[in-house]
């Protein structure tokens, strides 16, 4: 039933008939258009989705990673007429709109217009279209909360000028504009210095900025003043009463002592303060408390705030829980307890949370002698409350302030901290968050797993949604009228966003990429094999239309250690906006391309068995597909990706050619280094740490300090390989970004030792270009460079779309 239902949507949304196809583009990529956040207001009635592109149209290409918030745009559907869709804000074409916030009671939106260097938030009457823009600039919501609705009439907002440092919105732009007015400063006599400072100079850094707190009135536009702080999170408590801020205060200093720097340690101590939404009174419950950051939970009624944190600045000091309160007290609670420590975004860093379940403070934690962490009420008398059941496995799932629901390897339970775990869903479920605001925590579930999709809440509340398919993407969902906007894609990367409705006919919200209806795309083809330590794996071979057993087919291999694909990378899929190693552009030249499963333990370096994992898959393939070459064999990497194609290209001499796009080439150099953008801002810039995390215990799995381990940092850093390279090697870099210089050392030690290397330098660029012009450079050069090293170019072919 669920195949039909999917099959019936196609054709009432339309199927094109058969037709020739043309190969993707450069200029396809370059025109992709996407999707950006979906959500039904808490009423139901209105439906907002951002629609993004075309990538190459925006009016400007200086805001590195929130590029997709300046080519951005707002749709909004009446849910009970179905549509159609409309433009929520007049069309601005230097400009880009996103939005953030419902009001509680569904009526108004924030909306945010990223112009000329600034987020401007507006609100935005959703029945009317009426907008009344604050003339106050927010900081992209990309983790953390800066304006939420205290209540139907007001918003808390930090406000953020464009003047003033950022990582997010000054991105980019921000290092390139601070360095050229200092070298104009010098250049006419002026001081032009900048100043960081360590151990009893750490003073020297400038401090983080400070930033205003304020109330901003939907109804009459006026500001009101609240607090200032140099803030970088926000929470505000359920009934409006107070503001939970976090700050940041003076730079962690490393300890030499602490044998391996995990992640987690930021660049600043992180104070809390409690604001009084009413008065503007500032209460610091703990001033000597670090945060541990996305762990905090305010109280059902309001009252207090449990949060990771830890006292004293010590460098490498376990989180432990404390219970802070309005009224300026502080207490750590059960502190024989404290924050597990795991594998979360590519390093070992602190896991933990803090919520309330059943009327206590509650946190994922782990007794000192224990061998797993447990969910704990951390009450006067602290309680297990999963040691019943299996293992804990990461964060929540889903809380609501009194309930949780918690993932384990027996399956999803449910805690209320009263009775026993309830399994709500075994452990193959898959269960998405919905509505999620970035900065907050879900607080409801989507099941699409089951013979029908459900939402649920953690205390217990749910339904049937309207009938969805699993190859449908729900974006977004509303539990008051069971509506969802869905996402299906075609074959060719064109993506038809509809709301569905209980009874009534799917309604067409918008298309994406439509001009790739007639391109010809690779479907992924899986190929089993085993690991280098006889694991089962599933690497992705992708093949041009036409390809012939007779073929002797060059192989483009895409590397990435640590990566494993149990199922084909969606970056590689039709319509998916991969810049810079495009797997569809090179099948559209005629080349195989192999995504290996390069699987790693948390411990285990990728050299010197790197080339021998890739090439079992290659092997493999080459097994399972006729028609590939056995030496026309290329690797092309992006970031780590550009580490394993150089360390595999000095392991093995089958590669006849290595593309490496911003690689990390000298670990004990990275382990060092700072950002160019410390030279610009190094208020906001500045790590006293540099990357040694991610060299000892995140992705580069050195386990240690350079000085530590010497003869590990050089057998995994390409630079210290150089001698061993034989194949040409294409680098590329963005002058950016915070390993140009390592670059530049690459290239003369492979210039050194004869080899044949190209160094492309793109200036203005980070860790990956954005600007259109050097893309279509990068790919220019790119196909060039493989038809050399190939000895020429590879067949391509067209075949007849099917209906």
């Amino acid at each position: 039933m669920r195949t039909f239902a999917a099959l019936a949507l196609a054709c009432a949304l339309g199927v094109s008939p058969a037709r020739a196809e043309r190969p993707y583009t450069v200029e396809d990529l370059l025109s992709l258009e996407g999707l950006g956040r979906a959500a039904f207001s808490p009423d139901g009635r209105w439906l907002v989705l951002e629609r993004q592109g075309p990538f190459k149209d925006a009016p400007n290409f200086d805001h590195e990673w929130l590029h997709s918030q300046a080519i951005s745009r707002l749709l909004v559907v009446d849910v009970a007429s179905g549509g159609p869709a409309r433009a929520l804000l007049p069309p601005d074409p230097g400009a880009g709109d996103t939005f953030g916030a419902f009001s509680p009671d569904g009526a108004r939106l924030l909306v945010f217009r990223l112009k000329d260097r600034r987020r401007e938030m507006g609100v935005v009457t959703l029945a009317t279209g009426e907008t009344r823009w604050s003339g106050l600039t927010v900081e992209a919501e990309v983790w953390n909360a800066f304006a939420r609705w205290r209540d139907d009439r007001e918003v808390i907002v930090v406000d953020k000028p464009p003047e003033i440092a950022s990582l997010l919105l000054g991105a980019g732009w921000q290092t390139q504009a601070r360095l050229t007015a200092a070298w104009a400063d010098q250049r006419r006599g002026l001081y032009s210095g900048v100043v960081i400072g360590s151990g009893r100079y750490r003073d020297l850094t400038p401090a983080a900025p400070p930033l205003s707190l304020v109330a901003f009135d939907a109804r009459t536009g006026a500001v009101r003043p609240l607090a200032k702080g140099a803030y970088v999170d926000m929470l505000l408590s359920p009934d409006g009463a107070y503001a939970a801020m976090i700050e940041e205060d003076g730079l962690i200093q490393p300890d030499a002592s602490v044998p391996k720097a995990l992640g987690g340690e930021l660049a600043r101590w992180r104070r809390l303060s409690l604001v009084d939404l009413r008065t503007g009174r500032r209460t610091a419950p703990c001033p000597r408390c670090d945060l541990m950051r996305r762990t905090w939970s305010w109280s059902a009624d309001g009252k207090a705030l449990v949060a990771a944190a830890r006292e004293s600045d010590t460098y490498g000091k376990p989180y432990g829980y404390w219970r802070f309160s309005p009224d300026g007290q502080a207490r750590a609670l059960a502190p024989e307890l404290s924050v597990d420590t795991g594998w979360r975004e590519l390093m070992v860093q602190p896991q933990g949370q803090g919520l309330w379940i059943g009327g206590q403070p509650a946190g994922l934690a782990r007794r000192v002698g224990e061998a797993r962490a447990n969910w704990w009420s951390l009450g006067e008398t602290p309680r297990n409350l999963t040691a019943t059941i299996g293992k804990p496995l990461g964060l929540a799932l889903a809380a609501d302030g009194k309930t949780a629901l918690i993932r384990t390897i027996d399956g999803v339970f449910r805690l209320d901290g009263q009775s026993a775990p309830v399994r709500v869903a075994d452990p193959s479920a898959q269960l998405t968050p919905g509505q999620l605001q970035p900065g907050d925590r879900p607080s409801v579930l989507l099941d699409q797993a089951g013979a029908e999709t459900r939402w649920l809440t953690p205390a217990g509340a749910g339904g049937r949604l309207a009938a969805t398919d699993p190859a449908l993407r729900i974006l977004a969902f509303s539990p008051r009228t069971a509506a969802v906007a869905a996402a299906w894609k075609n074959r060719h990367g064109v993506t038809r966003v509809t709301l569905l409705r209980p009874g009534r006919e799917p309604a067409l919200v918008t298309t994406v990429n439509q001009a790739l209806e007639d391109v010809q795309f690779a479907e992924p083809i899986a190929v089993p094999h085993k690991g280098i330590h006889g694991e089962p794996l599933t690497s992705w071979l992708y093949l041009p239309a036409g390809h012939k057993a007779s073929d002797q087919r060059g192989v483009v291999i895409i590397p990435y250690p640590g990566a494993r694909y149990d199922v084909a990378p969606a970056s590689y899929a039709p319509g998916s906006p991969e810049l810079y190693t495009s797997v569809q552009l090179l099948v559209a030249k005629g080349y195989a391309v192999l995504a290996p499963s390069l699987p790693l333990a948390q411990d285990e370096p990728p050299a010197p068995r790197l080339a021998e994992a890739i090439l079992l898959a290659v092997d493999a393939a080459r097994n399972q597909q006729a028609g590939l070459s056995a030496t026309k064999l290329a690797l092309w990497g992006q970031s780590y990706g550009g580490t394993g194609t150089l360390l595999a290209g000095s392991e093995s001499p089958r590669f006849k050619g290595l593309i490496a796009s911003a690689p990390i080439t000298d670990l004990g150099w990275i382990h060092d280094t700072l950002r160019p953008g410390v030279l610009a801002a190094p208020e906001v810039y500045t790590t006293l740490g540099g990357f040694a995390a991610y060299t000892e215990s995140g992705q580069g799995r050195m386990g240690a300090k350079p000085e530590d381990a010497p003869e590990l940092y050089r057998a995994n850093s390409p630079r210290f390989q150089a001698g061993k390279i034989n194949a040409p090697v294409l680098m590329l870099f963005g002058d950016n970004d915070f390993g140009v210089m390592q670059a530049l050392g690459m290239f003369s030690a492979l210039a050194r030792e004869g080899k044949d290397v190209q160094l492309v330098v793109y200036r203005g660029e980070q860790h990956a270009p954005i600007s259109p012009g050097n893309i279509r450079d990068t790919y220019r050069r790119a196909f060039a460079f493989l038809e050399e090293v190939f000895g020429g170019p590879e067949p391509v072919s067209a075949a007849p779309s099917a209906p």
